[in-house]
């Protein structure tokens, strides 16, 4: 619901608060008075163009601003919080748009600075605006597909159909995705077994290659390591002087009086350590010598097996452990291609039977569409033609909506499809006899577009609740004789919901729940526009002034008077009389 619209500085309006109410509201106001910038501003909510010359002269920046409460309407809050929007405890929402002379103007969204894409959707979701030159909703290229489904009860097959269509989606995705990478395999498949028998056959052993540069080290300084080894060998056992030998002495010495000591005990014990650990040095180095090979073929035979894990490593730009891993990649690279026959085949059946449920639920709707479209029309007639469109004919066109990349088939045809389906639903209107049809946003006038889409808006009954819903000067071109029909059909819309209706004819003011009236005032020389609402003393007047002005009556003032009564005691309980 809009709570109160706030205008400042547009055009002939300085400041204005304008506290709204659920129900059907009434606006009046002599011609010229400025009816026309309430509707105008309400446009700027919803997105419309900003012009910068609606600002007020002398001033720099105009605003429009909006307060709606969603605190009753759930699916709009879900929605607004789709789109990033966080709403507090109390679920207010204010919509601000402002138009700068100089520069960009802003868009605000509860205080924070945001895009006109985003007004635009919440604007065109709040708020209808139907007038001479602002009718969005009837021109939408959705709206008679939205409008016939949910008079038709869609909204479960609807729902089936965007499950489906998520479903083929990502089938088709994975599907994709596989092909691509099967085609991009099959150019590398004869490589990767190249690499593959490359690695395996090389016998890979990253343990071997450490113990291959050990052994090479070792062959390649065979001689001074002999040497070495048998010159520390044989100072440690063999010389007349030797390591081992002088240790025991040693040891000797010390155990004859370690008992005197337990510190000299202890050394002797460090001494005997040291000479078994001289004796097994001695033994290993001997086992050493006898594993020295200078026989020229093992050590070849050792280098070009290293040069092997070397050329590999370079080749393949990875450590030696990472080659043996290549392996295994290798391996799960090529299995995988060698089952992606059977991969492409199972991923084919799934998207065509997912596809084949997609078409089904197509199909569906475009036959219950089909046969439901003659008697939604015939119910919308009989709604609309009281308004002064006698001779009115609609009919709801449904069609496939053919497309050469359009991945499902109808009929033969390529068709595109999206979360409504593959068929287009128009709206086709004949206002007079003998005229050829055409969509209804183009081929009836403003007004008529105007009482087409009340007549609608009274049938649709839209999940998320209406919106509120501006008529601007809906009974232009009819007579006194049909305003009666479109006050009640206003009526009727208001009931659940929030209606505003600009009108200059006295039967449409006389219905209105609260009356509004738009005056001209001139403040420190300058003219100001102000709306204020009515009493029912102030109703009564401005009902007269509507009966002697607009529809050219010949009652005497006294007569129009006593008729705005009986226009006024005809309707709901009038409102206590108020001091504004």
């Amino acid at each position: 619901m809009l709570r109160e619209l706030r205008i400042g500085n547009l055009a002939l309006v300085e400041d204005l608060v304008l506290p709204l109410g659920p129900g059907l509201c009434m606006l009046t106001g002599e011609t010229g008075a400025g009816k026309s910038l309430i509707a105008g501003s309400l446009d700027l909510l919803a997105g419309g163009k900003g012009d910068r010359q609606l600002i007020r002269e002398g001033e720099e920046l105009a605003y429009v601003e909006g307060v709606f409460d969603l605190a009753d309407r759930s699916v709009d809050r879900d929605f607004v919080a789709e789109l990033g929007v966080r709403l507090g405890s109390d679920a207010i929402l204010v919509l601000r748009r402002e138009l700068k002379r100089e520069g960009r103007g802003r868009v605000l969204i509860n205080g924070l600075v945001s895009s006109l894409a985003l007004l635009e959707r919440l604007g065109q979701r709040l708020l209808s605006i139907q007038s001479q030159d602002q009718q969005r909703k009837l021109s939408h290229p959705h709206f008679a597909t939205d409008f016939l489904d949910r008079a038709l009860g869609h909204q479960a097959l609807l729902a089936e159909l965007k499950t489906a269509l998520e479903n083929w989606r990502q089938v088709r995705d994975e599907l994709g995705k596989r092909e691509a990478e099967v085609e991009l395999a099959r150019q590398q498949l004869e490589f990767w077994e190249f690499q593959h028998k490359e690695l395996d056959e090389a016998g890979l052993d990253p343990a071997e290659f450490q113990d291959l540069q050990e052994k090479l080290n070792i062959g390649r300084h065979a001689r001074s390591l002999g040497e070495g080894a048998a010159a520390a060998r044989e100072d440690l056992v063999e010389a007349q002087i030797n390591a081992r030998g002088l240790l025991a002495r040693v040891g000797t010495h010390l155990e004859a009086i370690a008992d005197k000591s337990p510190r000299l005990a202890q050394i002797q014990v460090m001494v005997s350590d040291a000479e078994a650990l001289a004796a097994e040095a001695a033994a290993d180095l001997e086992r050493f010598l006898d594993q020295l090979d200078l026989d020229p073929a093992h050590l070849d035979a050792w280098e070009s097996r290293l040069s092997l894990y070397q050329e590999l490593v370079r080749k393949y730009n990875v450590e030696v452990g990472e080659l043996v891993e290549l392996v295994g990649q290798l391996d799960r690279k090529i299995e995988r291609q060698r089952g992606s026959v059977a991969d492409l085949a199972d991923l084919r059946e799934r998207s065509e039977t997912v596809r084949e449920i997609v078409l089904a639920i197509c199909l569906s709707l475009a036959e219950s569409r089909l046969e439901g479209a003659a008697s939604t029309a015939a119910r919308a007639l009989q709604l609309i033609r009281p308004l002064g469109l006698a001779d009115l004919q609609l009919e709801f066109s449904v069609e496939p909506r053919h497309d050469p990349g359009g991945p499902l088939l109808i009929d033969g045809a390529p068709c595109r499809i999206d979360g409504r389906g593959c068929h287009r639903v128009r709206l086709l209107a004949r206002t007079n006899k003998g005229e050829a049809a055409g969509d209804v946003s183009q081929i009836a006038s403003g007004g008529e577009r105007s009482r087409i889409f009340l007549g609608l808006a009274v049938l649709d009954r839209p999940d998320q609740g209406r919106p509120f819903m501006l008529f601007d000067e809906i009974d232009a071109g009819i007579g006194m004789d049909h305003a009666g029909d479109i006050a009640q059909l206003l009526s009727s819309l208001a009931a659940d919901g929030q209606v505003m209706c600009i009108t200059h004819a006295p039967v449409l003011a006389a219905r209105g729940e609260s009356h509004l009236k738009v005056e001209k005032e001139t403040a420190q020389g300058r003219t100001v526009v102000q709306v204020r609402p009515l009493n029912d003393a102030e109703r009564i007047a401005e009902i007269d002034r509507l009966l002697g002005g607009k529809d050219g009556t010949r009652l005497d003032s006294t007569s129009r008077l006593a008729y705005a009564r009986e226009l006024l005691g005809a309707q709901a309980p009038l409102e206590r009389e108020n001091s504004g």
